[in-house]
């Protein structure tokens, strides 16, 4: 279990592409993928939707349209795992809340 303390094991910051507009960047250990915001707000949902059993899903899939790269995660018991090109993060419940508070604060149930 990750301590308050303990750093995240993933960042979310801002951008801005130049035929996009604003993006948001999500880097989980050596994966980095740049979402627009409707992406990151899908996401999230998604997240939020596995990590409080509304959603049975097994993985969670996408293809960023400003991206080269995916964002593939197995969801299991105790969390998702993030598959990288450095092999998979492993994020628990409350990381994967964090994550998606971070990628979308509208997406956050009520």
């Amino acid at each position: 279990m990750r301590r308050e303390s303990d750093t995240p094991p993933f960042a979310v910051t801002q951008t801005v592409h130049r035929a996009l507009g604003p993006l948001v960047v999500l880097e989980v250990g050596a994966l980095k993928v740049r979402l627009t915001p409707r992406e990151a707000h899908t996401l999230a949902l998604a997240l939020f939707a596995v990590r409080d059993g509304r959603s049975a899903e097994t993985e969670l899939f996408m293809s960023p349209i400003a991206s080269d790269g995916i964002f593939v995660a197995p969801v299991g018991s105790d969390g998702i795992a993030v598959e990288t090109s450095a092999g998979p993060v492993a994020l628990d419940w409350q990381a994967v809340g964090e994550l998606g508070a971070q990628l979308s604060p509208a997406a956050v149930p009520g």
